[in-house]
């Protein structure tokens, strides 16, 4: 779900995670009052006026609908503001203390605490097979892979591809699967061997809750209520939401009328969105907060894991918390703790987490070292740069150590062409049809001695050489490292957060070169109508041969239009309404599609069958025959794109 921030100081956490440990203190008198005499981390009032003209200023100019932000210390709140609506009809205002928004995969830092105090108490072990601690239901296969171990499902390392479409969100109570069978009928293949590299996924934090589940011998969401919600105090926080009456994980009458509306900003104004169901996969990110609630939670951690005067995690959960990550992909990248991301922000060590749903954006950063933690979420989909920019602008104005020095001058000798190339995530779906909408690869290109662009997603970042392999960003916080095969070459790289990696592809694997594949197959067939059309009536002096394959390729022509047609209809539908095409995939239209495929095939055989007879035709022109020869190899390079796609029906 986000790329964010970084990592630091591990090295001396790990000599000493106590020293990081704040002093257990009495209770401030209130959320919003420090004890007297104790100083502030930051200026309250002085932090009211920049906060606001941050989000103000990008409200204006992104078109946010709602904003709800937190920012505390060690002693109470420093800020805690609402802005913009949380819905249109009826309309309402944000209130920071009782508007719910989705926060999405911040759940997952809820679900890495629950399980760390498991860890802690000695009844769940970190390296001991997660399949010992499941029902038989839910047991990965033997696939040829080691097992997984329960660490490399707090750290991402498990092995598996990721999968989305259709069920991680659905749109209606009705369809929202129990944990269990969620888990059990979208299990996703495993691609390598656990432990080896992180990339980002869902499947991994949500089979993790369902083992914090069967440890605890309680549903996940009564376990989350009753040793994390309940003692934080955190009120309006809940992993349960507005599902049917009987489904045990419906929210009850006190979180009633409190959400927040997910709003897409359209024609100058903002559409309400249906409510966006994620119970499913309820520990990897479907919970709702507030952001008074979240300040709670930011101050306990702040403070030990101890709030007003109740310990929610014991201080050797909590020392394990700020120990060293439990991995990185490389030295120099950011890292997994429980539940968290460990990153680097300038020399400040922050633990963190993004969460997004289609219209709701929130970060959470917690900055041990400075005392402070900040929420902000936005419930509209233009609001996603607002969430991820905030923390981060907070701390570096307020907190030198969180600046970024501007980098040093590229490192000599190094051969930016060498790295230069097409990169994809190592998580994309290489087993489904999700596999051809993956959006297009990385670009990178050498821009001089030591100096590469990036070029993806609508942007353009500049990666500087440090040395060897590693790369340094020019506009932002973070390294990025490449890695190497068995022979020397640029097989891939590591990004800064520490969540995403990639590997290098050829550019025929690049989704951008799809469309006008499957484009030109199009305009072909209309090319070859059109010519049997202007032929109509002639006499054709070829031979019987040459005739059966002048009628197949008119038949593949009709075949190719209608498939052509429909898929680019059923692409633009896509691109105009993402959120819908999400829902209802894989839905009639593109199931029938991919369905005919194979009928595709066989008509290409069918045209390269004739091709000989095609070519010695008698009375055809030398243009006709190339005519016929360039339609039937556009046609066979339209079906190995939809082969290597996945786009037949038996891979929806």
């Amino acid at each position: 779900m986000s790329r964010l921030l970084l990592a630091a100081f591990a090295a001396m956490l790990s000599l000493c995670p106590s020293a990081m440990l704040p002093a257990r203190e009495p209770p401030p008198s209130g959320d919003g009052e420090a004890a007297p005499g104790r100083p502030r981390a930051i200026d309250p009032a002085d932090l009211s006026a920049y906060v606001d003209g941050l989000v103000e200023g990008a409200m204006q100019r992104d078109g946010v609908a709602g904003v709800t932000v937190a920012v505390v210390d060690r002693e109470g709140l420093l800020l805690l503001r609402g802005y913009g609506i949380a819905s249109q009809s009826p309309r309402r205002e944000v209130d920071p203390s009782a508007t719910l928004f989705r926060i999405g995969s911040v759940s997952k830092t809820f679900t890495g605490l629950l399980a760390l105090q498991l860890v802690d108490e000695g009844r769940l072990d970190l390296d001991a097979a997660a399949n010992s601690y499941l029902p038989d239901a839910l047991r990965l296969p033997d696939d040829g892979y080691p097992p997984v171990l329960v660490r490399h499902l707090f750290t991402h390392t498990a092995g598996f591809e990721d999968s989305a479409l259709g069920h991680l969100f659905v749109d209606r109570p009705g369809r929202v699967l129990p944990l269990e069978d969620y888990l059990r009928l979208h299990r996703p293949r495993r691609v390598r061997p656990p432990g080896t590299v992180a990339v980002y996924s869902n499947y991994s934090l949500a089979l993790l809750g369902a083992v914090v589940a069967q440890v605890a011998g309680m549903p996940f969401e009564a376990f989350a209520e009753r040793r994390l919600f309940e003692p934080a105090g955190m009120r309006l926080t809940t992993f349960r939401e507005p599902l049917a009456a009987g489904d045990p994980r419906r929210a009850g009458a006190a979180f009633d009328r409190r959400w927040a509306q997910g709003l897409r900003r359209e024609g100058g104004g903002f559409a309400p969105q249906a409510f966006e169901h994620i119970a499913q996969v309820a520990p990897a990110g479907s919970a709702s907060s507030t952001a008074h609630d979240m300040g709670r939670y930011l101050r306990m951690l702040l403070r030990g894991g101890e709030l007003d005067g109740v310990e929610v995690i014991a201080p050797s959960a909590h020392a394990r918390l700020l120990g060293p990550a439990l991995f990185r992909n490389a030295p120099e990248v950011g890292g997994f703790t429980y539940g968290f991301f460990d990153w680097r922000l300038g020399r400040m060590r922050v633990l963190a987490h993004a969460g997004a749903t289609n219209w709701f954006h929130s970060m959470m950063v917690l900055a041990p070292e400075a005392g402070v933690g900040i929420f902000v979420s936005t419930n509209s989909d233009s609001g996603r740069a607002l969430a991820s920019q905030l923390p981060t602008r907070v701390l570096e104005h307020y907190f030198a150590q969180a600046r970024t020095a501007p980098p040093a001058p590229p490192a000599a000798g190094v051969e930016a062409a060498r790295f230069a190339g097409h990169y994809i995530f190592f998580f994309n779906d290489t087993a489904t049809t999700e596999k051809a909408m993956a959006g297009p690869p990385l670009q990178v290109v050498a821009a001089g001695e030591g100096v590469l662009l990036a070029i993806g997603g609508g942007h353009v970042r500049r990666w500087i050489a440090e040395g060897g392999l590693v790369f340094r960003e020019a506009e932002g916080p973070g390294r990025i490292v490449f890695h190497q095969d068995a022979d020397g070459r640029i097989a891939g790289f590591h990004d800064a957060a520490g969540h995403d990696s990639y590997e290098r592809v050829p550019a025929w694997r690049d989704t951008r070169y799809l469309l006008p594949t499957i484009g030109l197959a199009g305009a072909t067939s209309l090319l070859v109508l059109a010519g049997g059309w202007l032929r109509r009536g002639r006499r054709d002096p070829a031979g019987p041969a040459a005739r059966s394959a002048a009628f197949w390729m008119q038949v593949s022509a009709l075949a190719w239009l209608g498939f052509c047609g429909g898929l680019l209809w059923y692409a633009q539908r896509t691109m105009g309404d993402p959120a819908a095409a999400f829902y209802a995939y894989p839905g009639t239209l593109l199931t029938a599609l991919l369905w005919s495929a194979p009928l595709l095939f066989v008509l290409v055989a069918v045209d390269l069958w004739h091709l000989r007879a095609a070519w010695g035709a008698r009375g055809w022109s030398l243009g006709r025959r190339l005519r016929h020869v360039a339609a039937v190899l556009a046609w066979l390079l339209a079906a190995a794109a939809l082969w290597q796609w996945n786009l037949v029906g038996w891979k929806l």
